[in-house]
């Protein structure tokens, strides 16, 4: 729908609203209204709040993996037909029973909702918009700053604000404005000052009611009908997180120095400026200190951290947004060969006489992240190979921070403590934005495991990115399949799509910094909203975001055949800043594996895809993952493999020999396949992939392409590198500091099997496009 006729369509609801029933604000209701409301609030009995609630109780599974020998970490559940909701599956009451610093009220680490609203007079008017916000051809925000009665919320854009989830409904704490007097035991409600804006019984029933970011509610109250929308949560993770205090080893005591304007013992325990804890003197110390002084403490402390990141592009974003959060803390990045002076005492051959001589050595990072990927073979062998030089250091007393996060970290949890006692904090994805908080009972000198069950939450830092072009978006986390052989439902969780709002005020913020290419992520992107109340899809988000101005390319990532609608090829085909790229892995040809794969389509299916693909963007990129001697796979199931390679001609292919992975049950089966077939087999369809990639892009000689210059050609300094919208590498003369983010045509000259190059098109020669066929 165009902007026209969304504007025309919006004045006629408007139009009809005021005409019908007039904006109505709380302060003009009568007296007599209200004091119904009061009285019909007072006469309803208040009932536990199921937000808090569940029927899924996974948090203390912990079983013997068969693979790595040692305990497995189990916050999800595993088997197929077991429930995906995270609204269900998430527990905020559970308790861990190991935590000691766990607290014993009752309370729940769910803090509070961030909610807007739109106020109308109607259900009938409410209803409508609903619909149109689900199919996103409305904007929520927009809409209830040109529809919402709310004279109050009207020009923020609907925002109510945070609501706090301790408030009591229950009859002795109903607000009664008779009693000018207030018992010095009764508790202010939190929420008083949303009275006017959403009344007490619009906000118990979205209180009682199972909720999670992005879903909308249609509650009524005095006021008329509210349309809300769940736009974050606020969840306490230190609540959620598995907290082990470290011992104190007896030292000699020896004179007190001072450094970095706090008391610390050479030798022996330490206190920060606060007096809390015994870590904040060391590595963490003045990043996590508050008040006036907290840049200069910083600007001396001068920390830096390293992260090696494994696996994915969710694991790159990840990444980013960790970064962001050290950002936040004043902890920089360690620069390449960056080198520091130290005081090297000598004991003068032999003389009496010490002599003190300044030592240029290389500097090594304050903190240690690594963000783990658990899907290949040796996956966590990989793990604590990387480790051991730093848990050397923290043993030979150096003041490093070990933090180890992603899904090794999710999947192995407290086990990591007990095989690298050095390490200092465990996390799983969900806490990649939450990382600060976590550092502050580290800080204090406790180890810290972070893997429960969470909402997802809104950044709240901006993740630093690696690139000042391209910029990744997650658009929703986890995966609710259960393929026989992949361990991602159980190491990054349940589906948890974003709200568009969200995404879409992401998007712009990096059109604002100069991003040109937006790649959307998800583990299994098509899936994309159907875990929200109500149901969105991805190829409605596609034309949104798609449509934001200013941004040149819109990429995304990973496609799954069972749920690839073919509205979102055409979505593709229909949006001018959507790449003409599709990476769709089909994992096997063989319709019997991919059975035992549980992947939920054929071969049929994939191919069905693949010629709509073809008939929409006949130019198009297709990319795919692979997997080469899954147990029981034959010899014609291999070739059926091949098939589909001959008949597609990828450009493409992720490659894998089957690896048997923890909490999965192909990894149980007995018909496992020997390393010598799977290796023959993977060299077999890797010499296919590269003759078909050779064979795809020789197609572009002498074709002028489109290509978005990202960085320097690292191994020819006077050539930059970009992209075309295929994702094709390619290579030319030019400056990169004119070229950076600019979008060249480039003719091309040279075509290789994994890269092109070529030269700036002349004056006048356009881009080639290959149309479909009419």
């Amino acid at each position: 729908m165009t902007h026209s006729i969304i504007a025309t369509s919006i004045t006629l609801l408007l139009a009809f609203s005021q005409i019908t029933h007039g904006f109505q604000n709380p302060s003009t209701k009568s007296p007599r209204h209200q004091q119904n409301h009061r009285q019909r609030h007072i006469t309803t009995r208040h009932t536990p709040l199921l937000l808090h609630s569940t029927t899924v109780n996974t948090t203390d599974t912990v079983v013997t993996s068969p693979i790595t020998g040692s305990e497995t970490n189990i916050k999800y559940p595993t088997s197929r037909g077991s429930t995906v909701d995270s609204r269900l599956i998430v527990d905020y009451n559970t308790k861990n029973a190991n935590d000691a610093s766990s607290s014993d009220d009752g309370s729940s680490p769910l803090m509070a909702l961030r909610l807007s609203h739109i106020l109308f007079a109607s259900t009938e008017l409410a209803a409508q918009t609903l619909e149109k916000l689900t199919k996103s051809e409305w904007n929520f925000e927009e809409m209830a700053k040109v529809v919402s009665n709310c004279a109050e919320t009207r020009e923020e854009g609907g925002s109510v604000g945070w609501v706090n989830l301790s408030e009591d409904f229950d009859d002795d704490d109903d607000d009664d404005t008779s009693s000018s007097v207030l018992d010095a035991d009764t508790v202010k409600n939190p929420n008083e000052h949303l009275n006017l804006i959403l009344p007490p019984a619009a906000r118990e029933k979205i209180l009682s009611t199972p909720t999670k970011p992005g879903d909308i509610l249609m509650v009524e109250s005095f006021r008329g009908v509210h349309l809300v929308q769940i736009v974050d949560v606020m969840v306490d993770v230190r609540r959620l997180s598995y907290v082990k205090a470290r011992k104190k080893k007896k030292k000699k005591k020896e004179a007190m120095i001072i450094q970095n304007e706090m008391e610390i013992a050479s030798k022996g325990a330490r206190k920060d400026v606060h007096g809390q804890g015994t870590k904040l003197a060391g590595v963490l110390g003045g990043a996590l200190v508050e008040g006036d002084d907290i840049e200069s403490i910083r600007d001396k402390l001068d920390l830096t951290y390293k992260i090696e990141t494994m696996g994915c592009q969710m694991n790159s974003a990840d990444s980013e947004r960790i970064e962001g959060q050290l950002a936040s803390l004043g902890i920089r990045p360690l620069l390449e060969n960056e080198m520091k002076d130290v005081e090297v005492v000598s004991d003068n051959d032999g003389l009496m006489q010490e002599t003190k001589v300044i030592k240029s050595t290389k500097k090594k990072p304050d903190v240690i992240v690594l963000n783990t990927c658990s899907i290949r073979d040796h996956a966590e062998q990989k793990v604590y190979s990387y480790l051991g030089p730093h848990a050397k250091r923290k043993r030979d007393g150096e003041d490093v921070t070990i933090i180890v996060a992603g899904c090794v970290a999710q999947q192995e949890g407290q086990s990591l403590l007990r095989r690298v006692p050095e390490i200092d904090l465990v996390m799983g994805p969900q806490y990649a934005n939450r990382i600060a908080d976590l550092l502050e009972d580290v800080a204090n000198g406790n180890q810290v495991v972070a893997t429960e069950a969470s909402h997802i939450m809104e950044d709240s830092t901006k993740p630093r990115r690696q690139s000042a072009t391209c910029a990744w978006v997650n658009v929703i986390y986890g995966c609710n399949e259960r393929c026989t052989y992949c361990i991602v439902p159980t190491t990054r969780g349940v589906e948890q799509s974003r709200p568009v709002e969200s995404i879409v005020d992401e998007v712009k913020e990096l059109i604002s910094q100069g991003f040109k290419e937006v790649t959307l992520l998800g583990q299994n992107i098509d899936a994309y909203g159907r875990d929200m109340k109500p149901k969105r899809k991805f190829s409605d988000l596609l034309r949104v975001v798609g449509e934001t101005p200013g941004l040149e390319r819109l990429r995304f990532v990973t496609s799954h055949p069972r749920y690839m609608s073919l509205g979102v090829v055409d979505a593709v085909a229909e949006t001018s800043a959507a790449c003409e790229y599709f990476h769709v892995p089909f994992q096997s040809g063989s319709n019997a594996i991919l059975k035992a794969m549980g992947r939920g389509h054929s071969r049929e299916r994939f191919l069905s895809i693949v010629d709509r693909i073809r008939q929409r963007l006949p130019d198009a990129a297709i990319t795919a993952d692979v997997i080469v001697g899954f147990p029981g796979e034959t010899e014609q199931d291999f070739l059926d493999t091949l098939d589909i390679m001959e008949q597609v001609k990828f450009d493409a292919v992720n490659t894998a020999a089957y690896s048997p992975r923890p909490n999965t049950p192909a990894a149980t089966w007995e018909n496992q396949l020997t390393e010598e077939v799977k290796q023959d087999r993977l060299r077999r369809i890797n010499d296919l992939c590269d003759l078909h990639a050779e064979e795809r892009r020789a197609r572009m000689m002498d074709r002028v392409v489109e290509v978005l210059v990202e960085e320097r050609n690292v191994k020819k300094p006077t050539q930059v590198m970009g992209r075309t919208t295929h994702g094709y590498i390619v290579y030319f003369d030019g400056d990169i500091e004119e070229l950076r983010g600019e979008l060249v045509n480039v003719k091309i000259t040279t075509c290789q099997r994994y890269y092109l190059a070529g030269k700036i098109a002349e004056e006048g020669e356009e881009v080639t496009k290959i149309l479909p066929e009419v």
